[in-house]
């Protein structure tokens, strides 16, 4: 199944890629049911659902708290710290934020 979304930020390490997207195919006024943050593993192939708990934003820097982690990021860089303790993410931000062939298919996978 495939359906309309928007990228809004694509974050790219060697071992993972971490970004938000938002459907275009849901009218509701609840953005838990527009805007989703996912997490992509290359080793596995999995994709799965950051589950998100808080914004903010101070100077072009960016900080968002999920259950799984907390993401730090600029216009150029980013970190994600899992709330595992296991050692942080280095990011790239990807500008503009568009979404690789096999990343995409995952994400219409993840979705069906």
């Amino acid at each position: 199944m495939t359906f309309p979304y928007r990228p809004l930020f694509l974050f790219e390490a060697d071992t993972a890629t971490i970004f938000e997207i938002k459907r275009l195919d849901i009218q509701s006024q609840n953005p838990g049911h527009l805007y989703f943050w996912l997490y992509f593993d290359h080793a596995s192939g999995q994709l799965s659902q950051l589950n998100f708990e808080s914004m903010t934003t101070e100077a072009g820097e960016h900080l968002r708290e999920f259950t799984q982690g907390r993401l730090q990021f600029n216009a150029t860089a980013g970190t994600f710290a899992p709330a595992s303790g296991e050692p942080a993410l280095a990011l790239r931000t990807v500008t503009p934020p568009v979404l690789p062939a096999a990343l995409e298919t995952a994400l219409f996978a993840f979705f069906a």
